[in-house]
């Protein structure tokens, strides 16, 4: 390869070298996260509305099975979840809720500022950061209540089942705000606002991927990320 050739690749991506940013149990609860929530919004959205009729002879306890399977991955769903708010207090610095941006902090809401403007289509270029951007923190920070929301509510719908057990006495007392079919209402709608957030997630991660060279999509799989030249 030629000299020239070399300079232009460094050009086009003026890496440093690599950081381990994302240790493994950030990366394995994300993609644990991501299976879940495919599995259950498909069987969340079957229990709401059986799109699918095989014959009943064949198939007789379908709506039971989807039942089965929504519940467990909703146990390993909140495991996940609560294992990655837990890895926010005791991982590395870049997973660490240490790294919050705050809106308070002169020189972090340079960095909000910015990001804004990025993401309103104002700034050409964002700049790079190891860790979360500004947005990506509060757009992450939000999911999860979210999240713990669905949890909370999920739990509450299935106790359901032993009005009289201790599961019941904690999640049940969401019935004390709101009846039950709200539960079921609300529980319903987090749905679309999850595929919402999947979606949006997906296209800013791939834009400020491809915008910075930091290797935002390989990371997640691999942990490195580029240190990129100011």
């Amino acid at each position: 390869m030629s000299a020239t050739a070399t300079e232009d690749l460094r050009q086009a991506c003026p890496a440093r070298g690599f950081i381990y940013v994302w240790q493994a149990a950030v990366r394995i609860t994300h993609w644990i996260n991501v299976l879940c929530i495919i599995i259950l919004v498909m069987t969340g959205l079957y229990m709401h509305y059986p799109f699918m009729k095989p014959n009943p002879v064949d198939f007789p306890y379908m709506m039971g099975y989807a039942r089965f399977i929504h519940y467990l991955t909703g146990i390993i769903f909140a495991t996940s979840v609560l294992s990655r708010m837990w890895w926010g207090i005791v991982g590395n610095k870049y997973s660490n809720i240490s790294t919050f941006f705050n809106p308070f902090n002169k020189e972090d809401r340079k960095m909000i500022i910015s990001y804004l403007k990025y993401y309103g289509f104002l700034e050409h270029k964002p700049p790079h950061l190891l860790t979360h951007n500004p947005m990506a923190q509060y757009a992450y920070i939000a999911i999860f209540f979210v999240f713990l929301f669905q949890i909370f509510s999920g739990f509450a719908l299935w106790t359901q089942i032993n009005p009289d057990g201790a599961l019941y006495a904690f999640f049940g007392s969401i019935f004390s705000i709101m009846s039950n079919q709200w539960v079921r209402y609300l529980h319903y709608f987090v749905v679309y606002i999850t595929a919402a957030f999947l979606i949006v997630h997906l296209y800013a991660a791939v834009l400020v991927d491809f915008r910075t060279h930091s290797g935002d999509i390989s990371s997640i799989f691999s942990g490195w990320k580029a240190d990129i030249k100011d």
